[in-house]
């Protein structure tokens, strides 16, 4: 006779390529993420007998197995429709160094579910992405979503009297309506103001869209708890009929067919500005510094000579087009060259390491690309 055991229903696995090694193996894989169920879900999970672990790379969800068929669950999964996580940032730097936008509304979050039908060949493997992206593997601002509580004010303007605020849930079912007049009845020409108070108390958690006389204004996730919360993320998991097959963990005889979901992220590329700032040897002349790249295809151009307040003089070098990735372990073979040629016959140089930028010290110029990182080396 089989015994009862734990065996795993679904994992989902983050790989982030700022921690991919030479090797292709990949570090620090726990980094990046807390994973926390919320409390509908730890309720789902106890209800039927599951349990969560957060395991190197990711987590899992485990079933106890039925002692005479391994693959069905002692308790029947009939009951289980969604399980969400919360993926809670440890560091406030993951968007600096991850390919992710850096500006955008502060309520939003990554959203990211099994209702995807995105697999996408990977070295060899096909994956189940939890991504919107079918052209890329990696989480972009596709997924990102605003997040709303069950209550808010919405506010906009439209050329007219008056204007038809509506909501629709995902089946585009409409759950809240409201015929809306002008605020001020004086004004009678150009854009007019227009506010809702809009109350979902009533509805699940989910996405939702807002339209305006037929015309879609923002899909956004509703969910006053994580609205307080601000979390990095969200993983909704679902096992209903709208999950592709491929994606869905138990057959229709109720048998599991473990799967594994994946997320990935892509590290930040960025120019790097290099600003050599002559504190100690303010007699050389600019045109005998060179940065060099003898690892990373990298071509640094000297820029025009900088004086900082205290009269130090700073020779800027940026890499021009070519965008470096940041990465965890730093890139290697960023090297100053000095020519200290005193005399006739072969040029001579002396060379000095350069580090790599802080992956926080990042800026832009017009407030989105190119983004440059940027690093003071003083000789």
């Amino acid at each position: 006779m089989m015994e009862s055991g734990y065996r795993t229903l679904f994992a989902v696995e983050f790989f982030h390529e700022f921690y991919k090694q030479a090797d292709n193996s990949y570090s620090h894989r726990d980094e990046d993420f807390d994973i926390v169920p919320t409390s509908d879900c730890k309720a789902a999970l106890k209800n039927q007998g599951l349990l969560f672990r957060q395991v190197p790379g990711g987590f899992i969800v485990l079933y106890k197995s039925d002692p005479g068929n391994s693959a069905k669950p002692l308790i029947p999964l009939s009951d289980l429709s969604r399980l969400r996580f919360l993926l809670m940032a440890k560091t406030p730097n993951l968007v600096y160094y991850s390919d992710l936008p850096l500006t955008g509304e502060r309520s939003a979050i990554f959203y990211l579910h099994n209702r995807q039908n995105n697999i996408q060949d990977i070295d060899g493997t096909d994956e189940l992405l939890l991504i919107q992206d079918t052209s890329s593997p990696y989480l972009s601002a596709l997924d990102k979503t605003r997040l709303r509580a069950e209550q808010f004010t919405y506010s906009f303007s439209k050329e007219s009297d008056s204007a038809s605020l509506t909501i629709t849930d995902r089946q585009l079912m409409p759950v809240f309506s409201q015929t809306l007049e002008k605020l001020d009845p004086e004004v009678n020409a150009g854009l007019r103001e227009f506010s809702a108070q809009v109350d979902l108390s009533l509805q699940t958690s989910d996405i939702y869209t807002l339209v305006i006389d037929g015309e879609v204004q923002e899909s956004f996730y509703l969910d006053s708890q994580l609205y307080r919360k601000q979390p990095f993320g969200l993983i909704d998991i679902f096992q209903n009929t709208d999950v592709a097959d491929e994606y869905q963990f138990i057959d229709n005889s109720g048998q599991v067919t473990a799967k594994t979901y994946r997320v990935r992220l892509n590290n930040r590329s960025t120019i790097w500005r290099y600003f050599i700032g002559l504190k100690y040897r303010d007699s050389v002349p600019p045109e005998n510094l060179d940065v060099v790249s003898t690892v990373f295809t990298a071509n640094f151009t000297r820029k025009t000579s900088i004086t900082l307040a205290d009269n130090t003089q700073v020779i800027p070098f940026d890499s021009g087009t070519t965008k470096i990735p940041l990465k965890k372990a730093p890139l290697k073979g960023f090297t100053l060259k000095r020519d200290i040629t005193t005399g006739p016959g072969h040029s001579v140089y002396e060379e000095t390491p350069l580090p790599n930028p802080d992956i926080t010290n990042i800026a832009t110029e017009t407030g989105s690309e190119p983004i440059y990182s940027q690093v003071y080396f003083y000789i």
